[in-house]
């Protein structure tokens, strides 16, 4: 009987709580720590709590500033009095304070939120908090509260920081997934592509999908808290005691997720995974980790499944300049870092003790490990966390145990077919449909650099289209500008059909303008600003204009050297090249800047983007410097296979930020770099000149996945001292052309794993070949899709001419023969023939009635019908005993790590003008003297043939270069090889360099 008392006392027990929860929802009243709110806003409160420490404890001077998750409330640091978080660090001397976020849903305008309103708010709150204390902040975040803390750091430059400590945080979100990274940023990219429309629509993620989302990482956890539950019913003591918790994880705990914030965190932290690449925008300005400098704590779960640990020590080289970080491995999940036993004995206590060392007052604490040790070594704190309900075990790792057990190696060989498939899905949405563009491409197709920018403002117009000195564009801000700048254009009187001049630094106003004139059918004629003022007048006159529009850098010498227009345009709105220096035009020119574009009405003849595939679009002059300026005259059609070219041998997607260094006034870097980002839907850093110094800061601050080069430019690169972090970039791919296989070897040694795309692209007839597998180092590749017929004819050195048969037709040159590279030009390419120069098409050159257009490169092609770029025909050096290219003899010299940069050339001989003289000219590295370097060079150069030997090599301070990095032979041809210093002779009986100049011998014989 006395047990069925007891048994019926229980049951009516249960039955009175069972009663009070489903009438009040709780036992309890709400509990919450003491705190005053120091300041409010729309966006977010600022809480202090109230100092309770205990006696004899010393207070920490500096403040901590917690930072909760976007989807959990801010109470996950104060949940109930057993496990608060607030209340532990009171007692133990903390001043700590707290971000509260509220609950978006009940807030007005709260799920229009942006992910960069709560960042700025992060950063605002660092500010008050730091006023209100005299002290650096500590500023602390779990989950995704800790990527508000490293973002928020990296966006004020560490600033006012006295450290940023973590819990269960990742960086490098592709490490969430156990896949191969490749594998999950296609993965996660696709999901996204497949979602964009629901995403686009839905207000916000609401609270209880994120409350379902934890149960269900935990499902087994979540049926023995009900169970327990159901257990204890009719303890009411042991209900109220985890009654707090109990709310929490039932939902109280979990709040909406803002719309916008929730897109923009997948497409720019999860998809573009730029938290560890670098380059994700705040407030119009981009933002990377690498500019972190300030001390580091993160800790991490051993069993978390939501913040891997491999996501969470992304940090380690998301932020290169960090020198003093540490690492905590606790034995808990996600929830449990912040909330349980494990939390309150070794994750909050830590944190204090790390806050005490950092101010002298303690020692480091005991768990954590130095992260920047070589190879650091720890073990996860071994506490008691039976009562920590904070559910340590999910699904998914009974899942993952039965996959291993059971389907290993089908695993196994899904793991080697991943990279194939992701090829194949990138290929089928990406590439194909560039291709299939460039192949149905007719005269009257309706295509041009304007119209593109158009199409991409409509599909992504609130993607990042450029970013420059930090700034960011979104591509329907850049339409819009260039929208603006048509109808300055038109104010000024320009109409379709005429020739502008454009003379600008790289710059936003560069691409604007030529887009803009592009957009009205007129021909843009690019400049150098680099054009000598003397040089300018027969430029434009090259170029066949008149008017010219510059930055206001150029405008006072454009205004002096022509006596044509001179419209300016840019510097409001964008970085100033000088700060601090007024924006001062001189007299007789236009601003363009003054035109107020609501006021311009548009002519019933502006068509915009009328441009077809056979109409010119651009003309680009080089700057005459070193030789007469040259005008290369560029179609529609040629700007389409430079841009979708590129951007399909490049796999461009919108994840994608293109790193543009050379400059835009450069065909490299309008047709390529700019082209292929805009075709590609990518982003596109502009820099303003390139500089091995600020390369790799560069390329972090915009998570640049792709570096387009040209010429000699990655020499400079690979030859600069080593900087810190270098290796741990976000970079995959280096594309362009000129790549030297010294080179090529060196940059990936140095910077890899990268890949390296070298490219070739005909100055006309649209010929493009790219090294798309990069297996071959020096090949240019195959033709693309698209690209007309090439062929490598049989080329006469002697006679620098082609061969011919008995009825004067061309002859192909037999496998891997050296001969001129010509191109087809086909029906579709009529148009494109009345902008070559006629000296260099062929009529009836293979078979009646063709046409082919000389490129004038020397060229070969292997068994495997990969072409191999040999020299220029005007730089072919010809001997007595037959024909070197010249690059062939600067391969050789830069096998010596002394040399910088070399020309090699050929010197018309006296007796007979036909006959050449190999010579090289040599830039010797900074601080480095030829003398200990001679044997190397000999040994180099007696690796050629004996007529291929420079007879004589001359060491000078510089060599000149073009705007694209090439070498400019054409005054090494004339220079003084004559004895004297510098200058070292080829000495055929010792297979050695001797020095010409008598002391340099006397010298050498002592």
């Amino acid at each position: 009987m006395a047990r069925w008392a007891k048994r019926l006392r229980r049951l009516g027990l249960a039955w009175r709580n069972g009663l009070e929860i489903a009438r009040a929802g709780r036992l309890t009243a709400p509990y919450g720590a003491p705190f005053e709110v120091v300041h409010e806003e729309k966006l977010y409160r600022l809480r202090r709590y109230e100092k309770t420490p205990d006696a004899g404890v010393t207070p920490v001077r500096a403040p901590l500033l917690l930072v909760p998750p976007l989807m959990v409330a801010s109470e996950v640091y104060d949940i109930s009095p057993d496990v608060s978080a607030v209340a532990a660090l009171s007692r133990w001397g903390c001043d700590v304070w707290l971000v509260d976020f509220g609950r978006p849903e009940t807030e007005e305008g709260g799920m229009d939120r942006t992910l960069d309103d709560h960042v700025r708010a992060v950063s605002e709150a660092i500010d008050r908090v730091r006023t209100a204390t005299g002290h650096d902040v500590h500023l602390a975040g779990y989950s995704q509260g800790g990527m508000f803390c490293y973002q928020a750091a990296a966006f004020r430059r560490s600033a006012g920081l006295a450290s940023v400590i973590t819990m269960g945080s990742p960086v490098d979100l592709h490490r969430t997934v156990r896949l191969g990274e490749d594998t999950t940023e296609r993965l996660v990219a696709g999901l996204r592509a497949a979602l964009s429309w629901p995403l686009a629509r839905i207000e916000g993620l609401p609270g209880f999908f994120t409350s379902t989302g934890f149960k269900l990482l935990s499902a087994r956890k979540e049926a023995m808290q009900l169970i327990d539950f159901v257990k204890n019913l009719h303890d009411r003591t042991a209900l109220e005691k985890r009654e707090a918790k109990r709310l929490f994880l039932g939902g109280e705990g979990f709040v909406a997720w803002p719309g916008p914030a929730f897109r923009k965190f997948v497409d720019d932290l999860i998809v573009g995974n730029r938290m560890q690449s670098g380059g994700f925008v705040i407030d119009g300005h981009t933002v990377t980790l690498s500019d972190l400098t300030c001390p580091i704590l993160y800790m991490l779960g051993s069993r978390d499944e939501m913040g891997r640990p491999a996501a969470v020590r992304g940090i380690r080289r998301a932020s290169p300049k960090v020198d003093t970080m540490y690492e905590i491995t606790l034995k808990a999940g996600h929830f449990g870092l912040v909330v349980g036993s494990t939390a309150l004995t070794v994750t909050w206590p830590s944190v204090v003790a790390w806050m005490r060392w950092r101010e002298g007052a303690g020692p480091l604490p005991a768990a954590a490990i130095d992260a920047r040790a070589p190879e650091p070594e720890g073990q996860p704190a071994e506490t008691d966390n039976e009562d920590d309900e904070a559910h340590d075990e999910s699904t998914l790792d009974i899942a993952r145990e039965i996959v291993e057990k059971t389907a290993a190696a089908a695993l196994e060989r899904v793991s080697e077919l991943t990279e194939d498939v992701g090829n194949y899905l990138d290929n089928a949405r990406w590439q194909v449909p560039r291709l299939n563009r460039l192949r149905n491409l007719q005269d009257d197709s309706l295509i041009s650099f304007g119209r593109s920018l158009s199409e991409q403002a409509d599909k992504i117009g609130d993607r990042t289209f450029f970013l420059f000195r930090g700034r960011a564009f979104t591509y329907a801000d850049a339409n819009r500008r260039v929208d603006a700048v048509v109808r300055g254009l038109i104010a000024c009187g320009i109409k379709p059909g005429q020739k502008i001049g454009v003379m600008m630094k790289s710059r936003p106003s560069h691409l604007t303008v030529v887009c803009a004139i592009n957009r009205l059918g007129a021909v843009a004629v690019l400049l150098s600003p680099e054009t000598h003022d003397e040089m300018l007048p027969k430029a434009m006159e090259l170029g066949d204009t008149e008017l010219l529009i510059t930055d206001p850098d150029s405008a006072t010498r454009a205004r002096a050297s022509i006596a044509g227009k001179v419209l300016v345009l840019g510097g409001v709105g964008e970085v100033p090249w000088q700060p601090g220096v007024p924006r001062t035009l001189p007299a007789g020119v236009i601003d363009m800047e003054s035109i107020d574009p609501a006021t311009v009405t548009l002519p019933a003849w502006y068509k915009p983007d009328p441009g077809r595939a056979r109409d010119l679009a651009m003309v680009f002059v080089s700057s005459g410097i070193h030789e007469p300026p040259r005008a290369t005259r560029i179609t529609n059609r040629r700007w389409a296979f430079s841009a979708l070219g590129a951007a399909a041998a490049a796999t461009l997607t919108t994840r994608d930020t293109v790193y543009c260094c050379l400059p835009l006034h450069h065909p490299s870097g309008t047709l390529v770099s700019a082209g292929a980002a805009l075709v590609g839907g990518a982003r596109l850093a502009l820099a303003s000149k390139f500089a091995p110094t600020t390369f790799w800061d560069e390329i972090r601050r915009y998570g640049a996945s792709v570096v387009f080069y040209a010429g000699e430019m990655c020499r400079r690169l690979v030859d600069a001292q080593p900087v810190l972090g270098e290796r741990n970039n976000p970079v995959r791919l280096f594309a362009g052309s000129g790549l030297r296989k010294d080179v090529w070897r060196r940059l990936v040694d140095r910077f890899g794993p990268v890949g390296v795309l070298e490219l070739y692209a005909s100055t006309e007839a649209n010929a493009v070949l790219a090294n798309a597998r990069g297996k071959k180092l020096g090949s240019v590749g195959r033709p693309l899709p698209g690209s007309p017929e090439l062929a490598v004819a049989a080329w006469s050195f002697p006679d620098d001419d082609f061969e011919r048969d008995g009825a004067g037709r061309l002859v192909r040159s037999r496998l891997d023969e050296p001969g001129m590279l010509v191109a087809k030009l086909g029906q579709r390419a009529g148009a494109d023939v009345a902008h070559i120069d006629p000296r260099r098409v062929l009529h009836d050159a293979f078979e009646p009635s063709d046409l082919w257009f000389v490129t004038g490169d020397i060229a070969s092609v292997d068994t495997e019908g990969d072409f191999w770029l040999i020299d220029r025909a005007s730089h072919m050096i010809q001997t007595r005993l037959g024909a070197i290219a010249s690059t062939r003899i600067e391969d050789a010299l830069y096998e010596t790590p002394g040399v910088a940069l070399c020309i090699a050339a050929g010197q018309r001989d006296p007796a007979d003008p036909k006959i050449e003289t190999p010579i090289a000219a040599l830039q010797l590295q900074p601080g480095v003297s030829i003398e200990p370097h001679l044997a190397s060079i000999s040994a180099a150069v007696a690796a050629l043939p004996e007529y291929g030997r420079p007879r004589r090599i001359r060491v000078v301070d510089s060599l000149p270069l073009t705007d694209g990095f090439r070498p400019i032979k054409r005054g090494i041809r004339d220079l003084d090889v004559s004895d004297g210093p510098g200058v070292y002779a080829w000495d055929a009986r010792a297979q050695q360099y001797r020095p010409t100049d008598a002391s340099a011998r006397s010298a050498r014989g002592a």
